[in-house]
């Protein structure tokens, strides 16, 4: 039995879909706050 367990998992190296939601939500917020993006008067 020379098999090693694997016991701990090495993380993906790309991002997830949820760091990208992030990263582009704070990219808009940033166009909004210099004016390059008009505001939506919600």
């Amino acid at each position: 039995m020379s098999e090693r367990p694997q016991a701990e998992a090495k993380p993906d190296p790309r991002l997830s879909l949820d760091t990208w939601a992030v990263l582009v939500a704070l990219f808009a917020t940033a166009l909004i706050r210099l004016g390059i993006i008009s505001r939506v008067p919600w």
